[in-house]
């Protein structure tokens, strides 16, 4: 490298740095379109580290409501629930899709899957005053075409799986005091 282009590229870096900020257009929002039992729903799909379609799932006697049971995934084994029933509707007998949460052993499964929306962030907005509250979404996504989507928190999601498990494993308190 010359020393005339190694002070070209100086010029270049400080000029960088003295001109106004150029406008960032914002991110997008990245979601994956689902139905639960017809009803359009969405995921970030940053909360999600895979799609699967047709895993073969281990039921086990005697659990929890929302539990479907046990698949596979890349040498791992992984309890699997129904969204719709952790939503607070009823159980899906034999879901075909299955999401695998990011960073957590855990998959949820839907009835159907309607595809990949990039969304402008102004398209992702709080429900309005006054709408009845759904458990576990707290944004809506409005697609190009128009369509509300509940856009599904996957963190709240897990969080109150989380909380499940520890009651379901804690011991009976017996009323006496040690």
């Amino acid at each position: 490298m010359t020393s005339s282009s190694a002070a070209q590229l100086r010029r270049d870096f400080d000029r960088a740095f003295a001109e106004p900020p150029r406008a960032r257009r914002a991110a997008s929002v990245d979601l994956l379109a689902i139905r639960l039992r017809g009803d359009p729903y969405a995921l970030r799909l940053a909360g999600i580290a895979g799609l699967f379609a047709d895993k073969h799932l281990t039921r086990l006697p005697g659990s929890a409501r929302e539990f479907l049971g046990l698949a596979g995934f890349r040498g791992s084994v992984v309890p699997v629930y129904d969204l719709r029933a952790l939503l607070g509707g009823a159980r899906s007998e034999a879901p075909r899709w299955l999401v695998v949460a990011s960073g957590s052993a855990v998959a949820l499964a839907f009835d159907g899957f309607d595809g990949y929306l990039k969304l402008p962030p102004e398209r992702i907005a709080r429900p309005a005053p006054g709408e009845p509250a759904r458990a576990h979404v707290h944004e809506l996504a409005r697609s190009a075409d128009g369509a509300l989507r509940p856009l599904v928190d996957l963190g709240s999601v897990l969080a109150a799986l989380r909380q499940r498990v520890r009651q379901d494993l804690s011991p009976p308190s017996t009323g006496v005091t040690p």
